[in-house]
């Protein structure tokens, strides 16, 4: 599954149906879509370009020569300053158009509207070129690509997602035909179901309690390509919460020991392992980049942050799942369970509240793990001492790592995948599908407000959105971005 994969934004995509749909007369109209190209390469992985769309220009008046319901020939004239704009800010130039007589094929105009365009487009920007054609018909989009150097041949795409307050797949490419262990979810949700979740890419990042499981479970349903990041080594303390996991596994690195698990499995899918920390790898920063969907399953606050700006740099979900909890002591010196709840935030671009407006990643957090990296003794001091004596906000009784507890919230965080690929969950109007908490101790579930941060960079206004990058994340000290990216 080496073919590129397309992104669009919920919001674009409306503007794309509503202009294209619109004609007064019902004839085929057409758009310039400017992209930005995703292209880090990951060691054993295929190469799978990611196209998101950064502006979408209508073609109106001068840019139509002639239309019908069944053609449209432009103008090749407005095309210069649009090569322009792509060769200035390392942009890919994108063509799309529709159908309205319902015919699924490119047709002959098609074909030579796209060869026209790449031709101008290599004499102005030099051989290495490339096209992004996609087609609007039947409610459905398709995407096909040409590069300059074959100009006459195309290349179809792996799949065109579209994320909204969901994940929806268009287009997607020839996949081989399920295993007989999906054939039951297939007839929960569908046949397309199982091939979404293999035209799919998904990073798990963090492998203990809640990342094992998860990804474990991802491998079994069908998910086509597995990327598994940490830098830790499995604990015998773990045990009781992973899954994976042998014995003969403790003192090693996570994310290599469960890979070699999951590749014992021959589930047909692909995946590999960095055994690295997410907030001190350029090599899992670009991996994360290539991914469709993130799984934050980490315990520290920097790699949380670290997703929290991904989903917005590159176009994703990010399902990130925590537990918390409070241990007790009743009068005779025995523990009792008082309080363990389970987490699971879903963002997307354009949906949910980020990491930061929900409390889960602050400043102060994130200067309190600093100061207990630095300082492991810290760690040892109640949360009173350490306001007092060293200013720091934190600490206390962490969660317990009960086993039953992290396999519900991981469970959940899978789910809640596999509900923005078809909504089968009917959510109380009590709940935010961003924010949902899982209470063990009482059997309920509840939602946290986020903060009412109408400033917020991130979720509110999308300052760094699709940005481009001059470092990583623009974090000098994970490097420039690669030359070929």
């Amino acid at each position: 599954m080496n073919n590129s994969r397309i992104i669009l934004l919920g919001s674009q995509e409306r503007e794309l149906r509503y202009w294209l749909s619109g004609h007064p007369e019902g004839h085929e109209r057409g758009a310039i879509i400017l992209f930005r190209k995703l292209s880090r390469q990951v060691m054993g992985l295929p190469r799978s370009d990611r196209f998101v769309a950064i502006k979408i220009i209508r073609m109106v008046d001068e840019w139509i020569i002639d239309s019908s319901n069944t053609h449209l020939q432009i103008n090749m004239r407005n095309f210069p300053a649009i090569y322009y704009e792509c060769e200035q800010e390392g942009l890919e130039l994108g063509f799309v158009h529709n159908h309205p007589s319902e015919t699924d094929k490119y047709s002959t105009q098609d074909e030579l509207n796209e060869i026209n365009i790449l031709k101008g487009l290599s004499g102005c920007n030099g051989p290495d070129t490339l096209l992004v054609s996609m087609l609007y018909s039947n409610n459905k989009w398709q995407a096909r690509i040409r590069q300059s150097r074959s100009k006459d041949n195309f290349i179809r795409v792996r799949h065109i997602c579209i994320l909204s307050d969901t994940l929806d797949l268009y287009g997607l490419e020839d996949l081989r035909e399920p295993p007989e262990h999906l054939k039951r979810q297939e007839s929960a949700f569908g046949k397309p179901f199982n091939l979404q979740m293999q035209s799919l890419r998904v990073a798990v990042v963090g492998l203990g309690g809640t990342g094992s499981p998860i990804a474990t479970m991802l491998a079994r349903a069908g998910i086509g390509e597995l990327i598994l990041i940490d830098g830790d080594e499995l604990d015998g303390t773990n045990m009781n919460r992973v899954r994976g996991y042998t014995l003969k596994h403790i003192g090693k690195n996570k994310a290599i020991s469960l890979k070699s698990y999951i590749d014992s499995l021959n589930l047909e899918l692909t995946v590999i392992a960095i055994p690295e920390y997410l907030h001190e790898s350029p090599e899992a920063l670009d991996a994360i980049s290539t991914a469709d969907v993130l799984f934050g399953c980490t315990d520290d606050v920097k790699g949380r942050d670290i997703l929290n700006q991904a989903l917005f740099y590159y176009g994703q979900v990010l399902i990130d799942v925590g537990l918390t909890g409070f241990v007790d002591k009743v009068e005779d010196g025995d523990p009792i369970l008082r309080d363990h709840r389970g987490r699971v935030s879903c963002i997307l671009p354009e949906a949910g509240a980020c990491l930061r407006c929900q409390g889960v990643v602050t400043d102060q957090k994130i200067e309190y793990e600093q100061a207990i990296s630095d300082n492991p003794a810290l760690a040892d001091l109640d949360a009173e001492i350490l306001q007092r004596e060293h200013y720091l906000t934190g600490g206390g009784v962490q969660a317990p790592g009960v086993g039953p507890f992290t396999s519900m919230t991981a469970e959940n965080g899978v789910a809640t995948l596999m509900n923005l690929l078809v909504k089968f969950r009917n959510i109380p109007e009590d709940l935010r599908f961003d924010n949902i908490w899982i209470d063990f101790i009482h059997l309920n579930f509840h939602s946290n407000q986020p903060k009412n941060n109408g400033r917020c960079i991130y979720c509110k206004e999308h300052q760094i959105l699709f940005k481009k990058e001059k470092y990583r994340l623009d974090i000098p000290r994970l490097g420039k971005v690669p030359e070929y990216a």
